[in-house]
């Protein structure tokens, strides 16, 4: 008896890592930004750490995380490095990095945490600018608008970091004592402020008693008018029912060959005041941006010809005319916010007026 040909059977592809590789990489990239919420990390910090994570994940595209080694983290730096970069290009993004590493090895993904195999040159570090008072001065002036001088007078009385500003609340402030509390870095902290500041802050404020002291504020909708052939409409959109966007409306204001444009315009603008519809943009409360006051503060530092000034230009300047005019250099560190000590000490280096001061006086040929 003949024995049974043997029936060929096709072996069962085995699926190599491939784009489900490259999805997982990019899902564990987007469960370290959540993991960074839940630590109450800035909003700002999360976004670049979850930017720089996940431009790695591209780069390595279906290799598995738990596969990366050191030698993948240096040409992840190396070939990705842009046209011009700054020497703390490596540091700002070994940084991330490692904490996106930490992340992985905390939760049992990789066996080592490859981007501390690396380590960057020790970076300069450049005297940070500041102003002189008479420069100051002149930035105040500059600053013709209500809420642009009392943000600039607020950033040089308290030396708060931008995003510190823009998180201070009107019902924080007391007045009488000139001082209101600010959270940063997961700390808080007292600072105080003088009488101009507490008067262009007033000024700016005109009573409002809540809120932001920065908001961002929406300017009232006017309403506009479409034209077809046969008709002109007029739109707007109410904003109190809460939907996205606002809900759309629309009215007949007449055919086009007998009303002319402007004539549009005064029926609609006549109909909304006789129907009292409510064109205001009902938004809830929320500061300004950090752009957006960081471009205030530019803005007027162009208009003055100061060059280029940042909000934490004004943080240094306060720093360093407290320490020139003889505060202790720990009261500085308590009203900037400093945990260390050696963080403010770069501002013994930019105020030399008192060690020229000292040197004249005492050395023999000075």
């Amino acid at each position: 008896m003949s024995a049974k040909r043997p029936v060929y059977k096709p072996k069962k592809s085995v699926k190599q890592p491939g784009s489900a590789s490259k999805c997982l990489n990019l899902q564990m990239a987007e469960r370290f930004r959540a993991w960074l919420g839940a630590q109450k990390y800035a909003e700002s910090t999360q976004d670049r750490y979850f930017k720089i994570a996940a431009k790695l994940c591209r780069f390595i595209g279906n290799k598995p995380l738990s596969a990366v080694t050191p030698m993948d983290i240096g040409d992840f730096l190396t070939q990705t490095l842009p046209d011009r970069w700054a020497d703390s290009y490596i540091a700002d993004h070994l940084g991330p990095l490692r904490s996106f590493f930490d992340f992985l090895y905390l939760g049992g993904v990789v066996d080592s945490v490859a981007p501390r195999f690396l380590k960057f040159r020790a970076r300069l570090k450049p005297l940070p600018s500041a102003l002189t008072q008479s420069q100051v001065r002149k930035l105040i002036r500059t600053a013709k608008q209500p809420r642009d001088r009392a943000l600039i007078e607020l950033l040089y009385a308290t030396g708060c970091r931008i995003g510190e500003i823009r998180l201070a609340r009107v019902e924080d402030v007391d007045f009488k004592g000139r001082r209101f509390r600010v959270r940063g870095k997961r700390k808080e902290r007292m600072v105080y402020f003088g009488a101009e500041a507490a008067e262009s802050l007033h000024l700016y404020l005109k009573g409002r008693k809540s809120g932001y002291l920065f908001q961002d504020k929406i300017q009232e909708q006017k309403g506009y008018i479409t034209y077809t052939k046969r008709a002109w409409i007029g739109n707007w959109k109410d904003y109190r029912t809460g939907k996205k966007g606002g809900e759309r409306h629309s009215k007949w204001l007449g055919s086009p060959s007998t009303v002319s444009s402007s004539e549009a315009r005064k029926r609609l603008s006549s109909y909304i005041r006789r129907q009292h519809i409510d064109l205001v943009r009902h938004k809830p409360d929320r500061p300004l941006n950090r752009s957006s006051l960081g471009f205030v503060v530019r803005e007027l530092g162009r208009k003055a010809k100061l060059g280029n000034i940042s909000p934490h230009t004004l943080r240094h300047t306060f720093a360093t005319h407290m320490l020139e005019k003889g505060a202790d250099i720990r009261a500085i560190q308590e009203l900037l916010g400093h945990s260390y000590l050696t963080s403010t000490q770069i501002y013994t280096r930019i105020s030399n007026r008192a060690v020229r001061s000292t040197f004249h006086k005492f050395h023999p040929r000075g």
